[in-house]
């Protein structure tokens, strides 16, 4: 039996909404889960939109959330950027750039910073950016190749139809350069660390209430939302069967089997952390 739940990570995109649409039942299954008292925190890739932004959409969907409850890649590679006093050309979406105001990002750039950014996914500019990697004029030490994440695809806003992720562009610059990119954001185990710390800044790593395997991340992603890290710390993994989800996914679990199972949606998963935690609606 699974030990009680006592924090919970949320994917965004295609776990709590798809496009302009909340997923039915996603928002009242929330409001559950704050009255419950158990911590939560939505730890997105999503590098379109600033935190900001993200927070005003999923209020005007009718969730309850404030902003310091959304922790983001976009913030987790401006404190990447910083300690390493880089100046990057961005490959980001106009709403995404507030997020890295104050950073040095005029020419010549020393990195290249790569979110989904579909206005900049052009030859033209990919090629640009191969030339920052390839040959530095700032310094003479390699340029850095920082992925924000590395998806293979995402659902589209309008129809849910899937398109293709910034993960092959980053390979692609990582292939004609010969630079390994720096993966921020999901499924790093960096970056479920810090978004656990953020949702719990007072627990001791040592306590029962912070240990990886008390808490939840529930994601509609068999491999970015629930792979690679979030396995590695032996979070209790739960996918949805909404947004990116196909059918058998489950079975592309490469880490032992989902510890948390497969449920319809968000609800679902919410109903049985609950129940499982004897805390009553």
């Amino acid at each position: 039996m699974q030990s009680a739940i006592r924090g919970v990570l949320i994917d965004v995109s295609g776990t709590v909404h798809v496009a302009d649409k909340a997923i039915p039942g996603a928002a009242k299954a929330l409001d559950r889960l704050r009255a419950s008292g158990i911590p939560f925190r939505f730890c997105t890739n999503t590098t379109q939109t600033s935190g900001e932004s993200l927070a005003k959409k999923l209020r005007g969907l009718g969730f309850n959330v404030n902003r310091d409850e959304i922790f983001t890649s976009l913030s987790a590679c401006r404190q990447l950027v910083q300690s390493r006093q880089l100046r990057p050309m961005l490959f980001l979406e106009p709403d995404a750039l507030q997020e890295f105001d104050g950073i040095p990002q005029s020419e010549p750039h020393d990195s290249v910073v790569v979110g989904l950014s579909p206005s900049n996914f052009s030859y033209d500019m990919m090629n640009k950016a191969f030339r920052v990697l390839a040959y530095s004029e700032r310094t003479e030490a390699p340029a850095t190749l920082i992925a924000i994440h590395k998806a293979k695809y995402f659902a589209e806003k309008d129809n849910g139809d899937l398109s293709m992720g910034p993960g092959g562009f980053v390979e692609a610059l990582e292939y004609a350069s010969g630079i390994k990119a720096h993966v921020v954001g999901k499924p790093q185990k960096a970056f479920f660390e810090l978004a656990i710390q953020n949702m719990l800044p007072s627990s001791s790593s040592s306590s029962s209430s912070s240990s990886p395997t008390s808490i939840a991340m529930i994601g509609d992603d068999v491999e970015q939302d629930l792979g690679g890290g979030a396995a590695e710390l032996g979070l209790v993994r739960f996918l949805v069967q909404t947004g990116k989800y196909r059918p058998r996914d489950e079975e592309r679990d490469a880490h032992g089997g989902l510890s948390g199972g497969t449920f319809a949606d968000f609800a679902a998963v919410v109903d049985h952390i609950l129940k499982q935690n004897r805390v009553q609606d």
